[in-house]
């Protein structure tokens, strides 16, 4: 009796804390007697369930949660005895319970009915399935991308903790073998490239993103470009990883190398082809003066040595004529013509060009339509290609020159490489040779650029072979690989019209020589005295005019006639053909004759019924072309 006072107060405190427990935290405090008659309702989530406390008091488990099988089912489990834990969930009301049941016993230790406790759950429940879903949801994302995105420990031998499956399409390994020997990442990356990776590791531990190009090795021996960007991001465990994505760049990287290759041969052929145009200049004063010298004195003692110049200028015009060609600088002279009779035209002459130890193979199309081209160009195109091909086979071989119609359906290929649908007579030159590795492919149009011993070649042949083609509006494909031999084949536009039969004029000597007045317009000193002289020994009063302002002075003070206009296509202040506009203001029936180094875009705009003479020229070249202007 005398302990009863002290328990009391104890067992009225720990009601009291009780209490306030079940009414304050978001939980149900419940019993079940042995039929599932609620005997016990307490605590404050009662509320989320839109009850009182004790209101479910004398009702029926099954009852009132007939529509919830699982609580039904874990009623009918506590009733049997046991004790367990178990998540409910009601949807309707998107709420979430975590239960423990346990059983009850009397008095007398019979099975009495059970007890339970619910936590509310809901709003971690809900917390975890957004986190789920959001998992979800970017994963698919990552899945979908073309990127590879992937977590990484910073380092160059640092393990990959995630990989999206994109890496197998990028690199050929699945996850799984990716992720097996991620720490020899590094191996993969191309050996040159490795400095690269490095670098921008260490910028990324002083605090910047990670930014890096580089080559990256595929599971299949092949090259692909990388993209690889990244910041760090630290982990739940306090380390710092890397969050990236890796973009295939290839298509962009090749893009961008054929611009640069497009680039570099439009500014060397713009280099070579104003140098060739100097040239032509100076070409013309030489072989006009050393023919004077012969003309003069053929015999003399400066006979031969005027001789052995005009030779050596001879060369030197073959020399520029290929560099105008690369730089599609030349002036054509484009004729309907059949692509076979070429082929045949030269049958001969390329079977003394080829070594006895290569077999010569010639196989033409039948029937095929002709295509629009300067014929001694073409004829230049073939010669270049078949000696090209002959070189590649030192130890002899098979060359096979072939001609057909191609028809492609639609557009082919891009910018250099583009080629429109339409029909097309194909000229190939195939050979058995060494062939070509990918790095002197890229560069075998380049002008100067040669494989061949020192002296053993200019350089110039296939570029001159590139120019020519793509001034007639055709291309030209080459296929090589080292050691399997190389086939270039050219394309050229056909075209349904008929050649036209060939003239040739010939002149005679006393068309070389005439009478009247021929202006002369030419800026070059030395080549304006040069001519001055020749026309004036051909019979001519020459009137000279190197510029826009000697021309103004001319129509100012020379009131005669004039009965041809001799012009550079391109005159310092003003063009050729506007030039002869101004002069045709004056001498309205003065005929024109054309001379230039290179083929400009002024030369488009000459007048039809103007003659053309392409520099260098010989006196004899420069008399006939302008009696023939005169006589026509």
């Amino acid at each position: 009796m005398t302990t009863q006072p002290k328990l009391a107060p104890v067992l009225t405190a720990a009601e009291q804390r009780l209490r306030t427990l079940v009414t304050t935290a978001p939980i149900v405090l419940f019993a079940l007697d042995a039929n599932g008659i609620f005997t016990l309702s307490e605590g404050k989530a009662l509320q989320k369930l839109g009850l009182k406390p004790g209101e479910a008091i004398g009702r029926s488990v099954f009852e009132m949660y007939a529509n919830y099988p699982e609580i039904v089912a874990s009623a009918r489990r506590a009733l049997r005895g046991e004790e367990f834990s178990m998540l409910a969930e009601l949807p309707e009301l998107s709420l979430c319970f975590e239960t423990h049941w346990a059983p009850i016993c009397d008095s007398d230790g019979g099975f009495a009915g059970c007890i339970g406790v619910a936590v509310d759950v809901s709003e971690r429940n809900k917390n975890e399935r957004a986190r789920e879903q959001a998992e979800t949801l970017y994963r698919s994302l990552v899945e979908q991308l073309s990127v590879v995105s992937y977590i990484a420990e910073l380092g160059l031998q640092g393990e990959w903790l995630f990989v999206s499956p994109q890496i197998e399409s990028l690199l050929g390994y699945s996850r799984q073998e990716w992720l097996a020997s991620s720490a020899n990442w590094i191996d993969h990356v191309h050996p040159d490239d490795r400095h690269t990776v490095a670098v921008a590791e260490e910028a990324t531990l002083h605090g910047n993103p990670f930014r890096a190009e580089y080559r990256m090795c595929r599971h299949d021996g092949g090259i692909v470009w990388i993209n690889d960007s990244g910041s760090l991001v630290r982990g739940q465990d306090g380390r710092q990883l890397l969050h990236g994505v890796l973009v295939d760049v290839t298509e962009q990287k090749q893009l961008q190398t054929r611009l640069a290759q497009t680039e570099r041969m439009e500014a060397v052929g713009q280099l070579a082809s104003g140098v060739a145009h100097d040239f032509n200049n100076l070409l013309t004063i030489i072989k006009g003066y050393s023919s004077l010298m012969l003309e003069k004195d053929p015999h003399g003692p400066d006979a031969h040595a005027a001789r052995e110049i005009q030779q050596a200028a001879d060369r030197a015009a073959s020399l520029t004529h290929q560099l105008l060609a690369f730089g599609r600088k030349q002036t054509l002279q484009p004729r309907i013509l059949d692509i076979n009779v070429i082929v045949r035209g030269l049958q001969t002459m390329l079977r003394r060009v080829v070594a006895e130890n290569v077999e010569l193979v010639i196989s033409t199309g039948n029937q095929l339509r002709h295509v629009k081209a300067d014929p001694i160009q073409m004829e230049q195109v073939l010669l270049n290609l078949v000696v090209n091909a002959r070189d590649a086979m030192p130890s002899g071989g098979r060359l096979i020159i072939s001609t057909e119609r191609v028809q492609f359906s639609s557009d082919t290929g891009r910018d250099e490489t583009l080629v429109r649908a339409g029909s097309y007579i194909a000229l190939s030159v195939r050979d058995t040779g060494i062939g070509m590795d990918t790095a002197t492919r890229a560069r075998i149009f380049e002008p100067f650029f040669t494989t061949k011993e020192v002296g053993k070649g200019t350089g110039l042949g296939l570029a001159t072979v590139y120019g020519i083609i793509k001034q007639s509006n055709g291309h030209i494909e080459v296929e090589s690989e080292h050691g399997a031999g190389s086939t270039f084949r050219v394309l050229l536009p056909e075209v349904d019209s008929e050649p036209a039969p060939s003239v040739k004029a010939v002149m005679t000597e006393s068309q070389m020589r005439g009478t009247g007045t021929i202006l002369l317009a030419e800026d070059e000193p030395l080549l304006r005295e040069l001519g001055q002289t020749i026309l004036k020994q051909a019979g001519y009063e020459v009137l000279t005019a190197p510029d826009t302002a000697s021309l103004e002075q001319l129509f100012a003070t020379y009131s005669g006639n004039v009965d041809l206009l001799l012009t550079d296509v391109v005159m310092p202040g003003m063009s050729g053909p506007e030039l002869v506009k101004v002069v045709k203001s004056r001498w309205p029936n003065v005929r024109v004759l054309y001379m230039s180094g290179y083929a400009d875009d002024e030369i488009q705009d000459m007048d039809r019924d103007a003659g053309f003479l392409q520099k260098p020229f010989t006196p004899s070249e420069l008399t006939a072309k302008i009696a023939e202007v005169l006589g026509s």
